[in-house]
């Protein structure tokens, strides 16, 4: 089976080799999967984020935006180019690593489910060096989405979604910023896909180190969770 990697990113020219690195390093074979596919969303970056994914992976994949639009709009701009059977959401920095794709696809390789999430939360209940104010907006978000959604999740706002690509077929994606994690919850719920999760480690990077997310957008994405429930 192939895997399609889709990993917008936005000035992250200080991870980007490292995180291909390990992407292509993690051994994948002895769960079934035989080909990597990566495919390198560049929101309208303004450093060497491309030029720099290009040197490690000369034939890798890459769409650009010229100027930002968001996560959102990067993973729509992205998710028509994968031909892979399994499809996975990876962030460029440094907070997800790309060891841990055997734990998010087996069991989708032992079909006990078609939609994984890495629960951040399921390992630890405050996730290490995450700020106060992004724990309180993932907990109350997920547990908004839980309640008008009618499903049970610890981490709905957690990077690492992977799918099989049935689950995603002819999906639209309206939302460009982060509320896109939400989308994702509500569609594919709707559909009637349940969502396993894998407990995964994770450490936060601070604002300093290039972290995106800003309490402030927490707005859009609560906007987002009774939008869809609604769609």
């Amino acid at each position: 089976m192939k895997l399609s990697i889709l990993i917008p990113a936005y000035n992250e020219e200080s991870s980007i080799q490292q995180i291909l690195h390990e992407i292509k390093c993690v051994e994948l074979s002895t769960l079934g999967i035989s080909e990597k596919e990566i495919i390198l969303i560049d929101d309208g970056s303004t450093d060497k984020t491309v030029e720099k994914a290009a040197s490690i992976l000369p034939k890798i994949k890459v769409v650009r935006h010229t100027k930002s639009r968001g996560k959102g709009a990067s993973l729509a701009s992205g998710m028509p180019l994968a031909t892979g059977d399994i499809i996975l959401i990876q962030d460029a920095d440094l907070e997800y690593s790309p060891s841990l794709y055997p734990l998010l696809l087996r069991p989708i390789m032992e079909k006990n489910t078609s939609v994984v999430y890495g629960s951040r939360f399921m390992y630890k209940k405050h996730p290490e060096n995450m700020k106060i104010a992004n724990l309180v907006a993932n907990i109350v978000g997920t547990g908004l989405i839980n309640l008008l959604y009618g499903i049970h999740l610890t981490d709905s706002m957690t990077c690492f979604k992977v799918f099989k690509k049935e689950a995603l077929k002819e999906l639209p994606l309206s939302c460009n910023g982060f509320g896109i994690d939400t989308e994702l919850t509500a569609k594919v719920t709707k559909r009637g896909f349940k969502i396993k999760e894998v407990a995964i480690p994770y450490k936060a990077r601070s604002f300093k180190e290039g972290k995106k997310f800003r309490p402030i957008y927490s707005l859009k994405v609560l906007w987002a969770i009774i939008r869809y429930t609604f769609i």
